[in-house]
């Protein structure tokens, strides 16, 4: 099933990036002003899953768009994105109906993939932890081959007759899964990892600047993720 999420867009264009990594997942977007009036206008005129926006002060009104929002669509899920930790003002937005908080600064493929798994948590149980693995070893999480590359390794633990097939198959059953085409995900991955080579990335506890074959390297990932998660148990 599609999913469509209304995010508002503040003056830094956090929203039109994250609604952009979005739709990597599946998701339909719209993008609009962050301010609270016009949220509320553009869920009245279409239906939306789901509203992310930016509460950077939590005033009363922020409280009482959520309240509102509750008792007008059932349905929503409302995702606040704040800039405190405080154990109060987080209670209290979910008391009003917030689904959960998003805490500035965060990652955004940390958001969009936790948000994702919150609508399908058993197609992205795994992709959380797949994501920390890669970025504990340093692959830049900034890069549309990121997403792709996650991707690959949840394909191939899903079903390890993945990584037999040829790299036009792999590249093809990514771009399937992330909504996305051959070509973007074969140049995102070279783009990504070129990068990432460059800087250096962390493979079997070694720092590695020699350049991967994309197949092999998310053999060899897939099979690093699984001791890695072996040795957690």
């Amino acid at each position: 099933m599609k999913y469509k999420l209304l995010i508002g867009d503040n003056i830094d264009k956090l929203g039109k990036k994250l609604a952009n990594t979005f739709k990597l997942f599946g998701f339909d977007t719209v993008c609009c002003s962050n301010y609270l009036n016009v949220l509320e206008e553009n869920l009245e005129k279409e239906h939306f899953d789901g509203c992310v926006f930016f509460a950077i002060s939590v005033r009363e009104t922020v409280f009482d768009f959520i309240r509102k929002c509750r008792e007008k669509f059932s349905h929503l899920r409302i995702y606040p994105i704040i800039t405190t930790d405080s154990t109060e003002v987080i209670s209290k937005l979910m008391n009003c109906g917030a689904t959960y908080c998003i805490i500035m600064p965060y990652l955004c493929y940390s958001v969009c993939i936790d948000i994702a798994w919150d609508f399908e948590p058993d197609r992205y149980s795994i992709m959380p932890e797949i994501a920390d693995f890669l970025h504990q070893r340093k692959f830049p999480y900034t890069m549309l081959g990121f997403y792709f590359l996650c991707c690959g390794i949840d394909t191939a633990l899903e079903n390890p007759d993945f990584l037999l097939y040829s790299s036009t198959e792999i590249y093809n059953t990514i771009a399937r899964k992330m909504n996305s085409t051959y070509e973007n995900v074969e140049h995102a991955l070279r783009v990504m990892l070129s990068n990432a080579f460059r800087k250096g990335v962390v493979i079997n506890g070694q720092l590695e600047h020699r350049r991967i074959r994309n197949k092999e390297l998310i053999t060899i990932l897939t099979e690093e993720f699984i001791k890695s998660s072996e040795n957690n148990l």
